[in-house]
């Protein structure tokens, strides 16, 4: 009699684990297939992702090219001193008004000697260089690539050690600045976009290049043109496009659209 009571009691038992086993099967079974649908959604929503950026990549392959070579490449930035053109906000002066060439001349020359800058010295020095120029080519506006170099950087300064290139490439302007050589560019400055310029800003402005971010894609600048130029950044597409070598001369109209820099080295 005792044995047929155990032998119930087990098969009962047994059964409730069967039926507990069943449950949970079917539970499991229906929680996977409700999942389903979310990694289905899921997977769209991921391909279309993945889509759009394949569609960015063959839309912008010089940023990625860009990016490849800031894996490789550091930040450059040279020690180069900075004044504005008008260092005492003076600029109702026409020989500070137009002194861009001078500024950034002087900024290049301070750097290959070594020497410092103050305001006081920065405007006696273009003063002095407008005067210069007044004397030996009857004017202090305006002077090309290739003039800022003959007339200033070896006229006045009898530095040496600086050439003007034309037709230039960005490429080029990055690979002076990785050989360890500033970089002067004229510019159409209206199309910059410095917020810090009277409106609508320089049509013809020089900047001193200084550095280079192959991160950001940005060149690093001392722009004379405003007090807030050290170390100003502007994209590179932005200087790249600004860049135009004007006529030297007083506001002469532009015949020919080029884009050259000078290089000044130590």
């Amino acid at each position: 009699m005792l044995g047929k009571v155990r032998t119930k009691i087990f098969l009962a038992a047994l059964l409730s684990v069967i039926v507990i086993f069943c449950l949970a099967r079917d539970t499991t079974i229906n929680d996977w297939h409700s999942y389903i649908p979310q990694r289905q959604e899921l997977t769209k929503k991921t391909a279309v992702k993945t889509t759009n950026k394949l569609e960015q990549n063959v839309e912008t392959p010089i940023s990625e090219n860009r990016i490849k070579k800031a894996t490789s490449s550091k930040l450059i930035l040279l020690d180069v001193p900075f004044t504005s053109q008008s260092p005492f906000g003076e600029w109702k002066d026409p020989r500070q008004q137009d002194a861009c060439e001078e500024a950034s001349a002087l900024m290049a020359i301070s750097w290959a000697r070594r020497e410092k800058l103050t305001r006081v010295s920065a405007k006696t020095q273009i003063l002095a260089i407008a005067e210069w120029e007044q004397k030996n080519y009857g004017s202090f506006v305006d002077t090309d690539a290739q003039d800022t170099v003959k007339r200033i950087i070896k006229g006045y300064f009898k530095y040496e050690n600086a050439r003007a290139v034309e037709d230039i490439a960005v490429e080029d302007i990055i690979k002076e600045l990785y050989q360890g050589r500033l970089v002067l560019v004229p510019t159409n400055g209206r199309q910059l976009g410095n917020p810090f310029y009277t409106p609508p800003g320089p049509e013809r402005h020089m900047l001193v290049i200084r550095g280079y971010d192959p991160v950001k894609i940005e060149f690093i600048t001392n722009d004379s043109g405003t007090r807030h130029g050290e170390k100003y950044r502007y994209k590179e597409d932005v200087v790249y496009k600004a860049i135009l070598d004007y006529p030297t001369g007083d506001h002469l109209p532009i015949v020919r659209e080029k884009k050259a820099m000078i290089v000044i080295w130590k």
